[in-house]
């Protein structure tokens, strides 16, 4: 009687200390993440990163991981946090609603693996391969990209079905349940990091090859003035190369664990556990899809801590802010004084 005791107060505490922990998660990627993206938008839109191809891929990703923020994390904490479940309401909103989810989750993570694809690109010594690191390129693939991950997730609203016992949207038993699984980890967990890693790892060889590459005779017959502009082009590249590297990282070890889980659950499906091992296991599936999330809600903060061209453009938005109100203050007293 002690020993059952002291199980259902441990299954207790377990939790409370997960509903307290998606609480917690949610609202911090909910506040951070609003602002972070409203002010990613506004550096990505100023004229010295307007025009480069790559900051294009991370406007694209951060108006993604803005749907992440809103529509995900809210979703997440009615679910867990609150115990209102919309998923259920009807068979329409279980497919759609679990259709967008995955897609915007994904959306973000392919939109970073296409910025690094673009840095390799505009890092070759090809002139080929460069003539598609171009802004008429991106008009066309980030399109493309959105319907291409959308298609991915056809299957969805097709194989998805409310599960009336455990009061979720699963997809239905049997092949397809296993199907769904691996698929998602191929789209979001290991598809991203792999493109990541490996162009990421191409355009530290071609920087590596490019030293010493440029010829002498072109850089005497160039004006004063286009070296210039060359210079800044490439202190631009290399911003953004930094600040892909930071989003790689970062993306690649919170969505590892992804995997794991998945194995984890794969492996357990047939056992049966008590309820003390259901809220542990509980308590690990929130932990890792919430931080699955922080690239996605987080993305600025990365910038901001890996480029200070990024953080050149914020300190300008916040002079620019702060100017018009000290000349008004200081208009005013000259009025009172005359």
């Amino acid at each position: 009687m002690s020993s059952s005791n002291t199980s259902i107060a441990e299954t207790d505490i377990i939790k409370d200390n997960t509903i307290k922990f998606v609480l917690i998660w949610c609202y911090l990627m909910l506040t951070f993440g609003i602002i972070g993206h409203t002010l990613s938008i506004y550096v990505f839109t100023r004229p010295v990163l307007r025009s480069n191809p790559c900051s294009r891929y991370f406007l694209a990703s951060t108006i993604s991981g803005f749907c992440v923020v809103l529509i995900n994390i809210p979703l997440r904490l009615l679910q867990y946090g609150y115990n209102i479940n919309i998923f259920t309401n009807s068979v329409i909103v279980c497919k759609i609603v679990t259709l967008l989810l995955n897609w915007t989750r994904a959306q973000n993570a392919w939109f970073t693996a296409l910025a690094c694809v673009d840095r390799f690109l505009c890092s070759s010594a090809s002139t080929t391969l460069r003539g598609f690191s171009s802004l008429r390129v991106t008009y066309r693939t980030i399109p493309l990209a959105i319907l291409i991950v959308g298609l991915a997730y056809i299957h969805v609203p097709i194989f998805y079905q409310i599960n009336t016992r455990q009061q979720t949207c699963v997809p239905v038993p049997g092949i397809y349940y296993t199907f769904a699984g691996v698929w998602g980890l191929v789209v979001f967990s290991l598809g991203p990091p792999i493109v990541m890693l490996y162009f990421g790892l191409s355009t530290v060889r071609n920087i590596r090859h490019s030293v010493g590459r440029t010829a002498p005779n072109s850089i005497q017959t160039q004006t004063q003035v286009q070296q210039q502009q060359q210079r800044r082009r490439k202190a631009t590249d290399r911003q953004l190369i930094q600040m892909m590297f930071a989003q790689c990282i970062v993306f690649i070890l919170t969505a590892s664990p992804l995997p794991i889980q998945y194995i984890y659950t794969s492996v357990r499906a047939n056992v049966t556990v008590d309820a003390l091992q259901s809220a542990k296991d509980n308590l690990f599936y929130n932990i890792v899809g919430l931080v699955s999330f922080t690239v996605a809600c987080m993305s600025f903060y990365f910038f901001t801590l890996s480029s200070k061209l990024f953080r050149n453009e914020l300190i300008k938005l916040f002079n620019d802010s702060w100017r018009p109100r000290q000349t008004t203050t200081t208009a005013t007293n000259l009025s009172r004084k005359n």
